[in-house]
C-alpha cells in the first residue's frame, strides 16, 4: 500500500496517446546525422546480381520494357536518397539548437538530468541557474497545465509556461491559521503525505497521521530541524487500511477524542511492490526509537479480524505482528547484555531514514550505483513488469481487492463515521470543516482516450470521485462540511524500474514535485480559512487549483 498519490496519465490535450509522452518531454540530440548506420547491409549475392543486371542494361535496345522498369526503380531510390540527405542536413543544422534547448531544460529544478524521485526532508528542489529564468528555447513546447506553447523557461519548472509557473510559485507556500484545530491525514509518513502533514503541523493543527510503518514515520518527523515546534502535536497511528475493521476502530478512536476539523484521505495503493522493496522498512519497525523520535504519541491496531488480512497477505509477508499499542522501544528496557545490540539496531534504522530523506538518495546516479533508496524508504523494485502496465486480465484479484479497500472503501468509512465529529467542530465555532479526497485523473470519465493499463486503480479513483460528487452538496447544506476531490498533478512515475531509468536517461522528468502535489491538496483548506473572505469549495474535482470536469 503506497502512501503516495497515484501517478497520473498523459496531461496533454485529450486524444493524445500515452506513448507520445516521452518523445515530447525533452529535446534529444540523437539522430543528428553524424552516426554510422547500424543496419545490416545487402546480401553480397544479391548485390552482385544487382550490379550484373545494371551492367547488362546498355546492351538492350532503347525503349525496352526492362530499361523502363529499372528507370522507375532507380528514380524512386534517387528521390529517397535526396530526401534522406535533406533530412540529414536539417538535423545537422538543428543539432546545436536542440542541444541548447536540452541544456536549458536540464538546468531547471524539475528537469535536472539526475532527478527520478524527490526527497521528503522538506528541502525544496533547486535550480542550477541564478535568477528566475533558466533561458529561452529555440523550439516552443506545450505547457503541462494550460497547453499553451512557450519559449521562456522558468528556473524551477521545466514544463510550465511563465504564467503557470508564476501561479504555481505563489501557491507553493500558502498558509492558514489552524491553531486549535484537529486534523486526520491518512498516508502521512512520506512523499506528498509528509508534505501535507508538515503544512498542517506548521500552521498549528493537532494532527493524527496513519501509516503501516509508524516508527519510520517518527524517525522522519524527528529529523526535521523545526520538529521541536510541533512534534508534541503529532500522533502516529500504525494501521493497515486494507482491513475495514481497523479503519472503523480508527474512526471511532478519533471521534472519541472530540471535534474534528479536517480529514484528508491521502493514502492509496497504486502499484503493489515486491516484498523486498519494503525489507528495510519492515526491519526498522522492530528496532527501538531513540531521542526526539519518542516524542509523538503512537499507537497501532492488532488484527481485529484475522481471516480477512490473511486472505490479503499482500506485500508484507515478512512483517512482524503489530501490537495493540506501539510504545516506543527503549534500550533501557533491555538487559545489559542486549542493550548494545539494540542501540546498534536503532542507529541503523535511523540512518536508513536519514538516507531516504537526503538529497540525491534516489537520483539517477544512485540507481546506477545500486544504492538508491526512494523518498518513501523503499528499495528499487526490480520486477520487469508491474500492475501499472497490466490490462484487465493481468491484474491479480488480490491486488484488485487491496486497491479498492484502501483507495475507496477506507475513505468512505472515515467520512461516514467521522461526520458527527466534523459537524461538532462547526457547532463549536469553526467556520467550516473539510474533507479532501486525494484523487487523480485516472478516475476521470471525460477523456476521449483512456489507456488499457491499471484498470483497477482507475476504478478506485472513479469511486472516490463519486463519493465526493454524491455526498458533498448534502454534507455542506446540512453540516457546513466542505468535501472536494483533488488531483495532485503529475509528480510520480510508476512504470517498471528499468523503463523508468531508461526514460530518465532520455530526458523525461515529471513536470511537478512533491511540494506542488501537497499544495494542491492543501489549497481548499487555505481558501476556506480566509475569514469573511473564505471560499466554499465542495462537490468539485480540482485540477491545478481549479474545478475541472469529472
Amino acid at each position: 500500500m503506497s502512501e503516495q498519490d497515484a501517478p497520473h496519465e498523459d496531461p496533454r490535450p485529450e486524444g493524445s496517446r500515452p506513448d507520445e509522452r516521452v518523445a515530447a518531454a525533452v529535446p534529444r540530440t540523437k539522430g543528428t546525422g553524424n552516426e554510422t548506420p547500424d543496419a545490416p547491409g545487402i546480401d553480397p549475392a544479391d548485390l552482385a546480381t544487382t550490379l550484373r543486371v545494371l551492367e547488362a542494361l546498355p546492351s538492350l535496345p532503347a525503349g525496352h520494357p526492362d530499361i523502363e522498369t529499372v528507370k522507375r526503380a532507380t528514380a524512386t531510390m534517387r528521390n529517397r536518397v535526396r530526401k534522406a540527405r535533406r533530412a540529414q542536413a536539417r538535423r545537422q543544422e538543428r543539432a546545436p539548437l536542440i542541444e541548447h534547448d536540452r541544456r536549458v531544460l536540464e538546468s531547471t529544478a524539475t528537469g535536472s538530468p539526475l532527478r527520478i524521485d524527490d526527497e521528503t526532508r522538506g528541502i525544496p528542489l533547486t535550480s542550477s541557474v541564478p535568477g528566475a529564468v533558466a533561458g529561452e528555447l529555440h523550439e516552443p513546447r506545450g505547457c503541462y497545465i494550460c497547453h499553451e506553447r512557450y519559449t521562456t523557461v522558468d528556473a524551477f519548472y521545466h514544463w510550465l509556461c511563465p504564467r503557470c509557473a508564476a501561479a504555481s510559485h505563489e501557491r507553493r507556500d500558502q498558509h492558514a491559521d489552524l491553531r486549535g484545530k484537529r486534523a486526520l491525514l491518512t498516508g502521512g509518513r512520506a512523499k506528498i503525505g509528509m508534505y501535507i502533514a508538515l503544512r498542517l503541523l506548521r500552521d498549528g493543527a493537532d494532527l493524527t497521521i496513519t501509516t503501516r510503518f509508524p516508527r519510520d514515520a517518527a524517525r522522519r518527523f524527528a529529523e526535521l530541524t523545526d520538529s521541536a515546534d510541533w512534534l508534541d502535536r503529532l500522533t502516529i497511528v500504525g494501521i493497515d487500511l486494507r482491513d475495514p475493521t481497523q479503519v472503523v476502530a480508527l474512526a471511532d478512536e478519533v471521534a472519541a477524542r472530540g471535534p474534528l476539523d479536517i480529514l484528508v484521505n491521502n493514502a492509496a495503493q497504486t502499484v503493489r511492490r515486491s516484498p523486498g522493496a519494503y525489507s528495510h522498512l519492515v526491519e526498522g519497525e522492530s528496532q527501538p526509537l531513540t531521542g526526539d523520535a519518542t516524542r509523538p504519541r503512537m499507537m497501532t491496531y492488532k488484527r481485529i479480524s484475522e481471516a480477512h488480512p490473511v486472505a490479503l497477505a499482500g506485500t508484507l509477508r515478512t512483517a512482524p505482528s503489530p501490537s495493540p499499542h506501539l510504545a516506543p522501544g527503549t534500550p533501557e528496557a533491555a538487559s545489559a547484555e542486549d542493550r548494545e545490540a539494540l542501540e546498534v539496531a536503532a542507529r541503523s534504522a535511523a540512518e536508513l531514514t536519514s538516507i531516504a530523506l537526503s538529497a540525491g538518495s534516489a537520483s539517477l546516479e544512485a540507481h546506477r550505483a545500486g544504492t538508491a533508496v526512494d523518498a518513501g524508504g523503499l528499495l528499487p523494485d526490480l520486477q520487469r513488469s508491474n500492475s501499472w502496465k497490466h490490462t484487465v486480465e493481468e491484474v491479480d484479484p488480490l491486488e484488485l481487492l487491496e486497491v479498492q479497500l484502501c483507495n475507496s472503501t477506507a475513505p468512505f468509512i472515515l467520512v461516514s463515521r467521522l461526520r458527527p465529529a466534523m459537524r461538532a467542530a462547526v457547532e463549536a465555532g469553526a467556520r467550516r470543516a473539510y474533507v479532501v479526497n486525494v484523487s487523480a485523473m485516472e478516475g476521470q470519465f471525460g477523456r476521449r482516450y483512456k489507456g488499457p493499463g491499471h484498470p483497477h486503480t482507475n476504478m478506485a479513483k472513479a469511486a472516490l470521485n463519486m463519493l465526493t460528487r454524491t455526498s458533498a452538496a448534502e454534507m455542506f447544506e446540512t453540516d457546513r462540511i466542505l468535501m472536494t476531490s483533488v488531483d495532485t498533478g503529475w509528480i510520480t512515475d510508476e512504470r517498471p524500474h528499468e523503463e523508468k531509468l531508461r526514460i530518465a536517461e532520455e530526458g523525461w522528468h515529471a513536470p511537478l514535485d512533491l511540494v506542488d502535489g501537497a499544495a494542491r491538496v492543501y489549497d481548499p483548506i487555505v481558501r476556506g480559512e480566509r475569514g469573511e473572505r473564505g471560499e466554499d469549495l465542495y462537490g468539485v474535482f480540482l485540477k491545478d487549483y481549479e474545478p475541472y470536469p469529472w
